[in-house]
């Protein structure tokens, strides 16, 4: 986006499979700057009071921010948007991981899906071109590591990023998710459930562009010494030490803790949990999202199991398996 004068944005009718350009004001472009203001600015334009959230018509938004995909720092998320089918209203949930860059780094900064694809379909993005390909042989399948795992087999490319919904999105159900990067979760507003209402399984990412910035020579040194500063913040150690899970008994002290999704006043097992418990007796390395320094991912292993993404903070404390 930065250097451009205006986003490369993408509409796609996946009902009649009709693909446009869609021209943003730059005075708009420039008021509602990121992902999510320019998201809430596009379906104030395009969505109809009538529209049910899981209708046809009804827009849905992939958007990144304008620094998404650069150097960082911390430059790895994207938001995805639409009338939230858990509330009727403003639906807005972001994700980290690499599909925001790599989105960008193949040829767009966003799209705007409408419509509903005559069969399970899924986008395939790269070298700036959006194909509907067939994903009835997918649908169905549960397990989002393997959907992802399936498609960059099917595409032959084990670098490509994949963001896909499970049963809950494809049984349209209003909590539903979008998974990418083997844990990474748009995981609010049920942003899921809207792309299972589109017959939509996935969005499939590669690129090679490198992102277009004004002035490379100064963001390059301002990125430099942000970076620094972000990497030696002590908060920032916190995390890349513990990961998000490590505030979970301050947070517990609290009472702010999502105790078995809200519906408990204590967690008593919150120390069996925490991101320190997890750093002394799981921990294999940290692991991080595009273009960032925190590195507050989780890669664990338990007992002789493989190793697994973490759990996030909320992931512990809303699960009842860890209530022993």
């Amino acid at each position: 986006m930065t250097g451009t004068p205006e986003p490369r944005i993408l509409e796609i009718d996946l009902t009649t499979g009709r693909q446009t350009r869609r021209s943003i004001p730059a005075e708009a472009f420039r008021s509602f700057l990121g992902g999510a203001a320019l998201g809430a600015y596009l379906l104030q334009q395009d969505l109809e009071q009538a529209h049910d959230p899981l209708a046809p018509e009804a827009p849905m938004y992939w958007l990144a921010g304008p620094l998404t995909g650069t150097a960082g720092p911390a430059v790895g998320r994207m938001v995805l948007c639409a009338r939230s089918p858990a509330t009727g209203l403003w639906g807005e949930s972001n994700i980290g991981g690499h599909i925001g860059a790599e989105m960008r780094s193949a040829g767009f900064d966003g799209l705007v899906i409408r419509g509903r694809a005559p069969r399970p379909a899924f986008l395939w993005l790269h070298a700036g071109v959006v194909e509907i390909r067939n994903a009835e042989h997918l649908w169905g399948r549960t397990d989002t590591f393997q959907t992802q795992q399936a498609l960059r087999q099917e595409l032959g490319d084990k670098l490509a990023r994949v963001a896909c919904i499970g049963a809950a999105g494809e049984a349209l159900h209003p909590f539903g998710l979008v998974l990418c990067d083997h844990g990474r979760v748009a995981g609010r507003t049920g942003m899921g459930a809207v792309m299972g209402s589109k017959n939509l399984k996935a969005v499939v990412c590669r690129g090679a562009e490198p992102m277009p910035l004004a002035e490379p020579g100064a963001y390059a040194e301002l990125r430099r010494r942000v970076n620094l500063a972000l990497r030696e913040d002590n908060l920032s150690r916190a995390l890349r030490e513990t990961g998000t899970a490590g505030s979970a008994e301050y947070w517990e002290y609290l009472g702010t803790m999502p105790k078995r999704y809200f519906t408990a006043g204590v967690f008593p097992e919150v120390e069996k949990v925490s991101g320190t418990t997890v750093a002394e007796t799981a921990l294999v390395r940290p692991s991080t999202c595009h273009g960032c320094v925190i590195a507050c991912g989780r890669v664990v292993r338990f007992g002789g199991a493989d190793e697994e993404k973490g759990a996030e903070y909320e992931t512990t404390a809303g699960s009842a398996r860890c209530w022993a």
